[in-house]
């Protein structure tokens, strides 16, 4: 049975390999960071994304998810190990996976550098593991993190289809449970990493239990 560091190949450099969290406060929503003020988005436009970031030299898996938790949201999290992984290829359909990590992390996600960027069609590996947070959300830096916003599953399913304002998000169920001060009601969302995969994720479970 392989480990996950048999699926994201030796060597590969910190900034090619990181963590991402499937966050879930105690009603069962996602937490998903507001993008800071430091990020370039389109006009009009801001991105949500998991807690997480770069696997740093040396670090384990999980070291790195508590971490990133702390630095970006100042709360540490509780890692739940997954009952199913998901590999997500970047040009392929989610397949089942088995690891022998412990914890076990939800999926390990093949994100493609696009087209522009320095590293285009490189590939950044993220590790996503389901989590619990352990407190609230405080500290944020706003040029990092601009606020927590708290997604139902439907939301986040729908989300990798579509863009819609925070207003609709707000009135269909969604929270923000930390600052959010400086984003306006109308700007538009969508996911970009870990947001993007567990919506891929949350499909993929549904469909394997018909």
């Amino acid at each position: 049975m392989p480990a996950i560091n048999d699926i994201v190949p030796d060597g590969a450099e910190a900034a090619e390999a990181g963590v991402g969290l499937a966050l879930q406060d105690d009603c069962g929503r996602y937490l998903f960071l507001l993008a800071g003020t430091r990020f370039r988005c389109p006009p009009g436009e801001l991105f949500y994304a998991g807690i997480g970031g770069h696997r740093e030299r040396g670090e384990s898996w999980p070291a790195c998810a508590h971490r990133e938790a702390k630095e970006e949201i100042g709360a540490d999290i509780t890692l739940r190990s997954a009952a199913q992984t998901w590999h997500l290829p970047r040009r392929s359909p989610p397949v089942r996976l088995a690891l022998r990590d412990y914890p076990r992390p939800l999926a390990v996600h093949e994100m493609e550098h696009p087209p522009g960027t320095p590293r285009a069609g490189g590939i950044y590996y993220l590790v996503i593991y389901s989590a619990r947070m352990q407190g609230q959300p405080r500290a944020l830096a706003p040029e990092e993190v601009q606020g927590v916003i708290a997604l139902t599953a439907a939301q986040v399913v729908r989300g990798e289809q579509r863009q819609t304002t925070l207003a609709t998000l707000l009135a269909e169920g969604a929270t923000i449970v930390a600052g959010g001060e400086s984003v306006g009601r109308r700007v538009r969302l969508y996911p970009i990493g870990t947001a993007k995969a567990l919506a891929l994720v949350l499909k993929a479970s549904a469909g394997s239990r018909l």
